[in-house]
């Protein structure tokens, strides 16, 4: 089931270089809320494009910048990986 979602924004939209991590506030019809983590594809004054990973897909949905915040990534810590020491 696809979240709620505003209609795309007719102008004004800033188009980023890199996309900002969000962590984003989805609504959906039945009432029920979901966070997920997810990346700024573009944003308005007033609105985000969010884009997100759901069972292994892509989704994207414009949303209100009131139900976005921004989220930091930090470094992976550990061994490297095999081949990359």
């Amino acid at each position: 089931m696809a979240p709620l979602q505003l209609d795309t924004p007719a102008h004004r939209i800033t188009l980023p270089l890199r996309s900002p991590a969000l962590w984003v506030d989805l609504r959906y019809p039945d009432g029920s809320n979901r966070t997920m983590k997810g990346f700024a594809m573009a944003w308005t004054s007033t609105a985000v494009l969010a884009q997100w990973i759901e069972y292994s897909r892509a989704r994207e949905a414009w949303v209100s910048a009131a139900c976005c915040r921004r989220r930091s990534l930090a470094p992976r810590s550990g061994p490297p990986a095999p081949g990359r020491a």
